[in-house]
């Protein structure tokens, strides 16, 4: 099973550089506007305010100002490009890992090396976790330095809490992609399921929140990943990191299960 892993996050090495360094970027570009905004004396609390709940809830998140730098980069960076854009990646990436063995008609030469169908799943579940560190270290680097030569001051305690609590979530997320990968015979079509899938319990979270069917929302893994209030308020809800970190679990599990007993 470590030999899987081991090839597999050297597989993923490439990816990971790539997806960094976009994000790297994205970080320089939000966070080098910040000031700019800062001064130009446009009331923008009252902007948020003037939106409707669903539209505030899924682009702007838990957070009542934007002009402070914690609330500003909760809404305007984290918002979208934790929750949403490293959520579906990572759903996406565990997705394809084992449909692709199973597409491609590689699966038996793998299986040949008294590696059991579980632990294919396991093995190449864990590739996916160093690739998360790399990316929540550099990106956590990034957002502190850059922060700090605008001249900001940002917690940096907070700022480590909301990337440590993410790695919870992106397990979720990863997990909930690995269930497709077994039960999909196509990379493609379980890629799309796991996207959909994710992308689905976002705008589900949005729109039923504070609503006569909030409860529906309360399956969405994002319900559970408050990016606002950890970096604003620097609150972090253990309990729910402990749900996201169970159903992580429970969905690895379910996906060893399944595809013990699939026919391929």
């Amino acid at each position: 099973m470590f030999e899987i892993t081991q090839f597999e996050t050297t597989k993923r090495v490439r990816g990971t550089l790539i997806l960094t360094v976009a994000l790297v970027m994205l970080i320089a570009l939000t966070v080098g506007l910040f000031p700019s905004i800062e001064s130009a004396g446009i009331d923008l609390d009252a902007y948020i305010e003037s939106l409707p709940e669903e539209t505030r809830r899924a682009f702007i998140g838990n957070v009542t100002t934007i002009t402070t730098i914690e609330g500003y980069l909760a809404s305007q960076f984290y918002q979208l490009a934790w929750l949403l854009v490293l959520g579906v990646y990572y759903a996406y990436a565990a997705a394809s890992s084992v449909a692709s063995e199973v597409e491609n008609k590689t699966l038996e030469l793998v299986l040949v090396h008294s590696v059991s169908r579980s632990q294919l799943v396991v093995g190449k579940f864990f590739a996916l976790v160093p690739s998360m560190i790399a990316v929540n270290a550099l990106s956590y680097l990034a957002v502190y330095g850059g922060v700090r030569y605008i001249d900001e001051v940002i917690d940096p305690m907070d700022l480590f809490a909301l990337h440590a609590y993410s790695i919870g979530y992106l397990l979720a997320c990863a997990a909930l992609g690995m269930v497709a990968s077994v039960v999909f015979d196509t990379a493609r079509r379980a890629q799309m399921v796991a996207i959909g899938s994710v992308f689905g319990m976002f705008i589900i979270d949005s729109f039923t929140f504070d609503t006569d069917y909030e409860w529906v929302g309360d399956f969405a893994f994002t319900r559970y990943y408050d990016v606002g209030e950890i970096l604003t308020e620097g609150t972090v809800a253990w309990s729910d990191l402990a749900l996201l970190v169970v159903s992580a679990v429970l969905l690895l599990i379910v996906s060893a299960e399944l595809f013990e007993r699939k026919d391929v």
